[in-house]
């Protein structure tokens, strides 16, 4: 091996690192995207996903309660009154087109807005 050929090597290695990090740039930032959150098929309200101290909001309806906090780009529901405790288990959503949905309580929290790209086929 040449000092060419691994001067070559190192500049291929190079432009693939700052591909793939300028990949990741340009697909992760989603500063469209808004929590949607319904209650027996009404909207409660939207909220962004970009809170700069987090939000709390405490849903208390004729079905239920759920306590969902909205932080760092995603939605979780941390309490519910209902018997399978299912919205919890499933844990954070941050991507357009995912769903959160506690059936007792009649909730569902989805994420709408300009969506992140799951893969790239070349």
């Amino acid at each position: 091996m040449t000092k060419w050929d691994k001067a070559i090597f190192c500049i291929l290695i190079a432009g693939a690192v700052l591909a793939l990090s300028l990949q990741g740039f340009l697909f992760s930032s989603s500063p469209g995207l808004q929590a949607v959150v319904e209650v027996d098929g009404s909207e409660y309200g939207r909220y962004t996903l970009q809170e700069k101290n987090g939000k709390t909001l405490a849903i208390r309806t004729e079905f239920g309660y759920n306590k969902i906090v909205i932080e760092n780009g995603s939605v979780r529901v941390t309490e519910s009154d209902c018997p399978d405790h299912l919205e919890i288990a499933a844990g954070s959503i941050q991507k357009s087109g995912e769903m959160l949905v506690c059936l007792p309580n009649r909730l569902v929290i989805r994420i709408e807005g300009e969506g992140s790209v799951d893969g790239v086929a070349y």
